[in-house]
């Protein structure tokens, strides 16, 4: 290995490594790995903490508060189903281990092909793959309820009032079928602010971003972003696309989406969408979960 090379490489785990990490991830690596954990550690490894994969922006309930945005789109869509796959296909093949996969909308269970996308996730690789839900489907597809028995697929349902009928028949067939599921103790929600300038300083946004525990990057359209505000955001127009704060994951070699996915996973500086967000500001307020 030439000297270049290994300064590259030794810049790249220096980045990536716990030296640099926020310690709730390196809490969360442990949790789900135990001690067998150290070796993520490693610099040739690469472990994912959590990221969402939205795969739709259709919804049947309009939350006024959503953190992704979804009230927002005029024209929901359903993220084009060979674009999900080829988006899991080009991520799986950079990381060793990933603590939690998110399949999610908008609504995931209003899309055709949801049962395609849970089949194709590296479930071998994922400590966990998660699928929240509004409660106010009850699928019917047999094919869909096969592949949600895998051991380590949970779905994870919301409190909403107006579903708490569909909610407890959604358990029975749920536990009819074997599958697993979570039911989030009613609580609260961070209220991001509406998307729009803040017009905070950069030293301000700075600590927002330091103090903002929102570490789940969202990988929309092929691009994995910095959290899903950064990416809905973008995505419907209101906030710019700034180079070096996302991965095209399609563009690039596997080497090159692993070292720009490090460098985002580790990113010490706010994004773009910071500026028009207020988690992990003194102004964030809490609301009511399920209102």
């Amino acid at each position: 290995m030439g000297t270049k090379s290994f300064k590259n490489r030794l810049q790249q785990w220096w980045h990536s490594s716990f030296l640099f990490c926020d310690y709730s991830r390196l809490w969360r690596l442990f949790m789900y790995y135990g001690a067998s954990g150290v070796k993520y550690l490693l610099p040739w490894r690469f472990y994912l903490d959590y990221v969402e994969i939205p795969i739709t922006t259709r919804c049947n309930l309009r939350c006024p508060d959503c953190a992704n945005l979804m009230p927002l789109y005029n024209k929901p869509y359903d993220v084009d189903s060979n674009t999900v796959i080829h988006s899991i296909r080009k991520l799986s093949e950079c990381f060793d281990a990933c603590g939690q996969m998110r399949i999610l909308g908008g609504e995931p269970f209003l899309h055709p092909d949801l049962k395609r996308f849970v089949a194709e996730l590296p479930s071998h690789k994922c400590r966990k793959i998660s699928i929240p839900t509004n409660a106010t489907i009850i699928p019917q597809d047999p094919e869909l309820y096969e592949v949600l028995r895998q051991k380590n697929v949970v779905i994870v349902m919301g409190n909403y009032p107006s579903a708490a009928k569909t909610q407890q028949e959604l358990i029975a067939r749920l536990e009819l079928e074997g599958i697993k599921y979570e039911v989030p103790q009613p609580g609260t929600w961070i209220n991001y602010g509406e998307i729009e300038n803040h017009n905070h300083t950069l030293k301000e946004r700075t600590r927002q971003f330091a103090r903002c525990n929102l570490r789940s990057k969202s990988l929309l359209n092929g691009v994995m972003y910095y959290c899903p505000r950064h990416g809905h955001g973008c995505d419907l127009g209101l906030v710019d696309k700034i180079e070096g704060e996302f991965v095209d994951v399609f563009n690039n070699t596997t080497t090159q989406n692993r070292r720009q996915l490090q460098r985002l996973m580790w990113r010490h500086k706010p994004v773009e969408a910071c500026k028009y967000c207020l988690r992990g500001t003194d102004e964030a307020t809490r609301i009511s979960r399920g209102k």
